[in-house]
């Protein structure tokens, strides 16, 4: 796979929103890793090149790190448990995620953060097994689609709710 397979590539990260979509898979290539999105992600109106005016959904996307790797991850991160409103919150153990279960893996996202200085890429989850972050590092990052042939799910939503949502932080 390749930058130049895909109609439109956007370094845009802040107009981008993987909230509620499937990496479907990981393809790890010579010249960094792809991470599929079969069912696509959300590309917002303020990105250059969605000309729609629209919040939009493209078809099949992908995120490429040029030079990238993963660093580690786990499930259960900063995560609790209370078993009522009266008790004491538990610590879950941290499971460490390794790089090898990628191949059969396919989480919903929940957001991302790319941090360019720092060259990193943390990525929140959720999955069969729990919550979970995976951090990456790569040079650059590239967000790649063909089309946007639907609306993003939070299109229509009035303004001050989609404002709220985007500063939640998730409950796990």
């Amino acid at each position: 796979m390749d930058l130049k397979d895909w109609r439109f590539c956007s370094q845009e990260d802040g107009t981008i929103s993987l909230h509620d979509c499937v990496m479907d898979h990981v393809e790890w290539e010579k010249d960094g890793l792809w991470l599929i999105f079969e069912d696509g992600f959300n590309v917002t109106k303020n990105n250059s090149l969605n000309p729609t005016g629209r919040h939009r959904l493209t078809g099949k996307a992908a995120v490429f790190l040029k030079s990238g790797s993963y660093l580690e991850g786990a499930w259960n991160r900063n995560c609790t448990w209370q078993a009522s409103a009266h008790s004491e919150p538990i610590p879950l153990q941290e499971i460490p995620i390794q790089r090898e279960q990628f191949a059969e893996w396919s989480p919903e996202v929940l957001d991302f953060a790319w941090e360019p200085e720092k060259r990193r890429l943390s990525i929140t989850a959720i999955d069969g097994v729990g919550y979970c972050e995976i951090n990456f590092s790569c040079e650059e990052l590239w967000f790649c689609w063909n089309e946007l042939p639907k609306d993003a799910w939070f299109q229509d939503w009035p303004k001050e709710v989609r404002k709220r949502q985007q500063k939640q932080v998730p409950y796990v």
